[in-house]
């Protein structure tokens, strides 16, 4: 049976109640990302984009798992300005090496989702094996809730056509 991992950052916590349900539908362990420094303040947003613009990489505090004991590694943070939320970018850096086979989510109140996943997936160095991306109706309508089920079910697909191709594989060897 595949372990599975839901890493997440979530400033406002609609991104973490996406990643608790992601964890709930495939037993996944959960890592959230936090920053040492939280973003307080009225000046707090307009911060965040101006160090997403940037790209920064901001302290996080150190992880409680070992991404590299599980299968899959389910990234998901908000997007601002386009792009990932840059603790994030912080996560991947450290833990890049380790992940077998990622998969992507995040959300968002504008737009940019999808040119934020490619950016997670580019910083992954592989191709998710599945994507989610919740904009502000969706999660405003109730509709993240099927639409996150449905991202846990290809998760699960894309695992089990893995476990076949690998089985191939070693027949053939």
């Amino acid at each position: 049976m595949p372990r599975y991992l839901v890493a997440y950052y979530s400033w406002t916590g609609t991104t973490e109640k996406v990643a608790n349900l992601i964890a709930k539908l495939l037993s996944a362990d959960v890592e959230r990302i936090m920053e040492v420094n939280p973003r307080r303040g009225r000046l707090a947003f307009p911060a965040a984009v101006f160090a997403s613009l940037l790209k920064t990489s901001p302290p996080i505090e150190p992880a409680n798992t070992v991404v590299s004991e599980y299968d899959v590694v389910l990234l998901g943070c908000p997007v601002w300005a386009s792009s990932m939320a840059t603790p994030m970018r912080t996560f991947i850096m450290r833990a890049n090496p380790n992940i077998k086979q990622v998969g992507l989510f995040c959300t968002l109140g504008g737009s940019g989702g999808n040119a934020t996943l490619a950016q997670l997936a580019a910083s992954c160095g592989q191709a998710s094996a599945a994507d989610l991306v919740l904009d502000r109706q969706a999660l405003v309508s109730g509709a993240w809730r099927g639409l996150t089920e449905t991202f846990a079910l290809e998760v699960q697909a894309g695992q089990a056509e893995n476990r076949t191709a690998s089985s191939r594989v070693r027949a053939v060897a």
